[in-house]
């Protein structure tokens, strides 16, 4: 397996700010709760250490460190809540970058949206059908808004009905990238005249265990996952129609 290593930089007004070496002169004071002996621990010179601090104190909008006074060391240095918050944001940058960079190889995973690479990064979801589209419509009614996503290579847009509440949360608009989750169970083998979402496909696979039927249907080389306990009236091959619940749909975005 491929061993990779993702040396994170971030600059402040052209300026560095936080790199390696400097997180790490943090992570040490924060341990020891002093600079001359955090920058023995760091392996480097305490003039060094000090014009590191120096230089990302004068860029932070915030102090990075703060005195203790007394004590039975006769005081001492420590990271302020805002240093502490930096330093767990900093993890939290590397944890993503690698993990983004581990879909470099995944070639089915498009690299040109920031939605689809984040959730094949780092989303893991229970919802057998996750699609991705845009807003290509949006209508308001009452505390409920229908949203349309259009996804590529779906005859029809796809209609999810969220609350007004959830909409504004989301900030949707026209035109926007969102994720589409649908469970299984939620995909309806059985509609009628009024229903909606309503897409055919031929079935690809169909499976019986006890009481629980597994059917994966192709759309136009999409494929959908329904799990039902009622017979399926069709097979392997044959052409189904089946029904999505606007209400039964989730949307998540960036």
């Amino acid at each position: 397996m491929l061993s990779s290593e993702i040396l994170l930089t971030i600059k402040l007004n052209e300026h560095l700010f936080a790199d390696p070496r400097r997180i790490e002169l943090l992570r040490q004071i924060q341990k020891i709760g002093s600079i001359s002996q955090a920058a023995k621990l760091a392996d480097v010179s305490y003039k060094t250490a000090w014009d590191n601090i120096d230089a990302m104190n004068k860029l932070s909008p915030k102090p990075l460190l703060e005195r203790n006074v007394g004590g039975k060391q006769g005081g001492g240095t420590r990271l302020t809540a805002y240093a502490e918050r930096l330093l767990q944001l900093y993890d939290l940058l590397k944890q993503i970058q690698e993990r983004a960079f581990t879909i470099l190889h995944q070639e089915e995973v498009s690299l040109d949206n920031l939605l689809v690479a984040t959730a094949c990064s780092s989303l893991k979801t229970s919802a057998r059908n996750q699609f991705f589209g845009t807003v290509s419509a949006i209508q308001i009614d009452g505390i409920y808004a229908t949203v349309s996503i259009q996804v590529k290579g779906l005859p029809h847009p796809i209609n999810a009905q969220i609350t007004l509440k959830s909409y504004e949360r989301l900030a949707l608009s026209l035109e926007k990238e969102v994720m589409v989750m649908i469970k299984a169970p939620w995909v309806n083998l059985e509609y009628s005249s009024h229903s909606e979402n309503v897409f055919s496909g031929k079935i690809t696979h169909l499976q019986k265990q006890d009481d629980e039927v597994e059917v994966l249907i192709n759309v136009n080389d999409i494929e959908f996952c329904a799990t039902t306990t009622k017979p399926v009236m069709a097979n392997i091959g044959e052409t189904i129609s089946f029904s999505i619940d606007p209400e039964q749909i989730i949307l998540a975005t960036l």
